[in-house]
């Protein structure tokens, strides 16, 4: 019964956090004279320091995602990010053979070309780059696994072509295939007139995509590659067409690389030493950047073990000046915790509400706020303080970037406003 009414006040507390406007110290006496001594409850609030840490977002996983990056831009503070990936392309029948309808004798006016859809775009719309169409000559796997630094070497692949890539206000790009590879798939392989699925594939192994920067800072692009616009198409006999397909069975891998040669040396140096805390924080996708975060100062502040954590609210803000318009901050953060195991999960709090949990993106006063009472009271009750992760939300997808203020900043340290009742 006792510990009901514990959990019944507490409860009754957090309510009242929700709707007191400031923070202050004194015990609160109201209701006190109707309450057995030994249930009174004092609420209280204090400010906490944080530490925040620059480290690598590395191992990241990037097979079979439906959406595959392409591009290079150039962050005058965050160095250069280089974006590209690789797929298979599939029959979209179960069978074909293209000799009964083709005349294999005459191939003019048959034309194969590579349409790919782009979803999203970051960067600077007056950049302009080539996009290489190279030829896998080794194969990718859809059961397997790989990761963003995933590379192929000259060997593994041969270019079939390049073309110009700009900003437009078509979002299809369209590349022609090679007259070789026409004639490969149209009058088969060694005498071979039709094709199995599995045959075609074994053939030809898919395409590896990559780009050159020509002008401006550069921008990445968002492939929505297994889209139904996103295809190879075999055109012939003026109206007839036949699609190779990007599906959800195509294996596909996306790679990414960071040059911070010519970063900011306040990132450097925060990239080079992650264990030491760091005066500012950062975030950047295409497995970037991330912050981890940690709480020391909480085990400090409580003199018992009768706490209960009603509110927690972590706010982190861009650092004036950082902003490039062509290079937006996130729109949404995320945070994880990391297990003692080295594995991550999403914090309770996220788990328990997500809408409630934030993270958003406000542009009132720059800034993204988390509530985390949850957490902060696992880690009163005992569970290790191994850090959070916090990442932009899409940052498998766009390369977003932030420069914030960190735990041990100057003049403006991230802090994090915890109200507490004790009993």
């Amino acid at each position: 019964m006792k510990n009901s009414k514990i959990l019944f006040l507490a409860m009754a507390v957090a309510m009242i956090a929700a709707i007191i406007p400031s923070c202050k110290d004194d015990n609160s006496a109201i209701g006190t004279d109707l309450m057995p001594s030994s249930d009174i409850m004092e609420f209280r609030c204090d400010t906490l320091e944080v530490e925040t840490y620059t480290t690598r977002d590395t191992h990241v996983e990037t097979h079979n995602r439906s959406i595959s990056p392409i591009g290079i831009i150039n962050d005058p503070f965050f160095g250069q990010t280089t974006a590209s990936c690789a797929f298979q392309l599939q029959l979209s029948t179960s069978n074909a053979q293209f000799d009964k309808e083709i005349d294999t004798t005459n191939l003019n006016g048959v034309k194969l070309t590579l349409q790919l859809k782009y979803a999203k775009k970051y960067g600077s719309p007056e950049s302009t780059m080539t996009i290489n169409v190279n030829r896998l000559l080794t194969d990718i796997y859809y059961d397997s696994v790989y990761y963003d630094d995933k590379t192929f070497e000259s060997t593994q692949y041969e270019l079939l072509n390049s073309a110009s890539l700009t900003f437009g206000d078509d979002s299809i790009i369209k590349i022609d295939m090679p007259e070789n590879l026409v004639k490969d798939i149209v009058k088969g392989n060694s005498g071979q007139t039709s094709w199995s699925n599995a045959d075609f594939v074994k053939f030809f192994k898919g395409l590896y995509i990559n780009t050159e920067l020509t002008s401006g800072d550069g921008c990445i692009y968002a492939l929505d590659l297994i889209g139904s616009k996103s295809k190879m198409v075999l055109t012939y006999n003026d109206t007839c067409s036949f699609d190779f397909s990007i599906n959800e069975y195509s294996a596909r891998v996306n790679m990414y690389t960071h040059d911070y040669t010519n970063a900011d040396s306040e990132l450097k140096t925060a990239i080079d030493n992650p264990e030491t805390p760091s005066s500012s924080c950062y975030i950047q996708g295409l497995a970037g950047i991330k912050t981890k975060i940690k709480f020391p100062a909480l085990t400090n502040l409580f003199d018992t073990t009768r706490v209960i954590i009603n509110r927690a609210q972590l706010k982190v803000s861009l650092q004036v000046g950082s902003t490039i318009s062509t290079l937006p901050s996130p729109v949404a953060m995320s945070m994880t915790k990391i297990l003692d195991n080295g594995q991550f999960d999403f914090l309770e709090d996220y788990k328990s509400n997500s809408k409630y949990f934030g993270g958003s993106f406000d542009a009132t006063d720059n800034s993204y706020t988390f509530n985390i009472p949850l957490h902060l009271q696992n880690l009163f009750n005992g569970e290790n303080d191994n850090g959070i992760y916090m990442v932009a939300n899409d940052n498998r997808i766009v390369p977003y970037r932030a420069h914030m203020y960190g735990g041990s900043h100057a003049t403006n340290k991230i802090k994090i406003i915890v109200y507490y009742s004790k009993y």
